[in-house]
């Protein structure tokens, strides 16, 4: 299994007026949420709108992951993307796309590291239509 495809493993999205797909973090060890700079999720190719990470606290706005120093997103966990645009398909084409900031980790330009993960699978759907 290679570095990014655990976070598709055995994920099934569950579709309604909210759909819900519990994703892995695309990395070698866990991260604090802070380091995750932007999350797209692509459906049978098309970009899904209003894309939110749902937490204990309630459902977070991916744009404000960044603040979020004092939550790690673990290895282990899955954490749920959720949105309300209609799923209709019993599966689908997924590409989940997050770019992460490097806690630590400075270029040759003084500049944080970031690296983009990609990862591409066929996802079940629940619930749909």
């Amino acid at each position: 299994m290679t570095l990014t495809e655990h976070a598709l493993r055995g994920a099934v999205l569950r579709a309604g007026s909210v759909n819900r797909l519990p994703v892995g973090l695309p990395w070698y060890r866990s991260l604090p949420l802070s380091a995750v700079r932007d999350v797209e999720l692509l459906l049978d190719g098309t970009a899904v709108p209003g894309l939110r990470l749902r937490l204990e606290r309630g459902a977070v706005e991916v744009a404000a992951l960044g603040a979020m120093r004092d939550t790690t997103w673990f290895l282990q966990d899955r954490q749920v993307l959720e949105w309300g645009a209609p799923v209709e398909s019993a599966a689908v084409g997924v590409v989940l796309r997050i770019r992460l900031q490097l806690p630590n980790l400075l270029g040759p330009d003084g500049a944080p590291v970031q690296v983009l993960q990609e990862v591409r699978g066929r996802v079940d759907v629940e619930g749909a239509g």
